[in-house]
């Protein structure tokens, strides 16, 4: 196989499913941009607990990074033509959407830039008045 790093959309809701043995995996399928040819589809398998984890909190049209072992073939479509087809083993999961935030009693609703303060170095400089 080979390591490879893929972005594009989500289709649709990641789905989560859990192994013979009980171990949780998630299954998701990615639109991927392929220039003026229009997009490929990837089917993509997730095993590791962080990247299931973060793939189970997208949302269908979240657009996402993806790294892993990827498998590449062809396929006949209905009319004839041969057209490609990747799976993806992904241990690597990076998107724009932010992680969703546990909320605690008695505390307002986040702000806009609050979605990012578990960064290091978050809050050490105020860009607004630099």
């Amino acid at each position: 196989m080979i390591r490879a790093l893929i972005s594009g959309d989500l289709v649709a809701n990641p789905i989560e499913r859990t192994s013979k043995n009980g171990h949780p995996y998630a299954l998701a399928r990615l639109s991927v941009p392929q220039g003026d040819e229009g997009r490929v589809f990837c089917s993509v398998i997730a095993f590791q607990d962080e990247a299931v984890a973060r793939l189970l909190q997208l949302k269908a049209g979240a657009s996402v990074s993806l790294a892993g072992a990827l498998k590449v073939s062809t396929w006949q479509a209905k009319d004839g033509t041969t057209r490609p087809s990747l799976d993806l083993q992904a241990d690597e999961v990076a998107s724009t959407t932010p992680r969703p935030r546990k909320r605690t009693a008695g505390t307002e609703s986040p702000t806009a830039g609050d979605a990012f303060d578990d960064l290091p170095g978050s809050g050490d400089l105020n860009w607004m008045e630099a």
